[in-house]
């Protein structure tokens, strides 16, 4: 079991350390630009690889998805409630307590607990997580942010959603891309997981922090929250196999790094949300084990 265990973790510890060393030691990383290629054209081109070549079905795909949505909203509504009990700013606090780090950290969970079908299906929660904190939680940080539709409207051309469209189609259509764009997919694709624990590792680095325990309380509501949520949903829809790991593993993640910041840049307590982020990250690291002990 522990063998079993280390396999998962070790290559996710491994490159997050490595991030979190090389942001220690001052030497330049290109984070901006290492995350422009990774959403712009690492991700998209993971995207269409791990759905086209998955066994899953359209509707296992849009089953993780609704979960999803159930999941998060439901973890929006217990930070709410522990926001407000706490005295804490529900507006600077929330998008922290409720949006996990389903792609940097989720996705290459997914993949080495649950092989490819696993990364398949992890990538339906991550993208309805990634709309919502767009949609949702970057008007919540800055009001001048437009409406919900023009938010949409924006997002709905983002190479990520594209990429979503194109490779559910090549899975429903049962359509297989020619050996040289399939290999070009390939090889694009390998870059992205890699580089997203190491950016990962370089922000967790550079992270200020303060108030601990404030810190830890929010963060057992966004892993414990997320947990209970996800427990019930799966357990309301009668979500089986792969894609019930996947709900719950994508539940407790730690919170996003991207919350960090949009708070940072809307000045939304920046410190008090990187703690949140630096204590959930250490908060994960423990509770995944334990998951994937009862899962695998």
């Amino acid at each position: 079991m522990f063998l079993a265990l280390w396999n998962v973790m070790a290559p996710v510890l491994i490159a997050i350390t490595i991030g979190y060393c090389w942001g220690r030691s001052r030497v330049p990383y290109a984070a901006e630009f290492v995350t422009r290629a990774v959403m712009n054209i690492g991700a998209p081109c993971l995207v269409v690889s791990a759905i086209s070549r998955s066994e899953i079905s359209g509707s296992e795909f849009a089953e993780v998805a609704g979960a999803a949505a159930f999941v998060l909203a439901g973890s929006a509504l217990l930070g709410w409630g522990g926001i407000r009990a706490s005295g804490g700013d529900l507006r600077a606090l929330l998008p922290s307590v409720t949006f996990p780090n389903n792609g940097n950290m989720g996705l290459p969970l997914c993949l080495f607990a649950f092989g490819q079908e696993g990364l398949a299906l992890a990538v339906g929660f991550f993208i309805v997580q990634m709309t919502a904190m767009m949609v949702f939680g970057t008007p919540l940080l800055d009001r001048q942010s437009g409406n919900i539709w023009s938010i949409l409207k924006g997002f709905a051309f983002q190479p990520l959603i594209l990429a979503v469209i194109i490779g559910l189609v090549l899975l429903v259509g049962n359509i297989d891309l020619p050996q040289w764009l399939d290999r070009s997919v390939e090889l694009l694709a390998g870059f992205t997981i890699p580089l997203m624990l190491i950016t990962l590792g370089v922000s967790l680095s550079t992270l200020s922090t303060s108030g601990w325990w404030r810190s830890l309380g929010y963060s057992v509501l966004r892993i414990g929250g997320g947990l209970v949520m996800a427990w019930l949903v799966v357990e309301c829809l009668e979500i089986t196999g792969t894609a019930r790991g996947v709900v719950l593993l994508q539940a407790i993640m730690p919170a996003a790094v991207f919350n960090y910041l949009l708070a940072l840049k809307y000045d939304q307590e920046p410190t008090a949300v990187a703690g949140i982020v630096v204590a959930s990250t250490v908060m994960a690291l423990v509770a995944v084990p334990v998951l994937l002990a009862v899962l695998l």
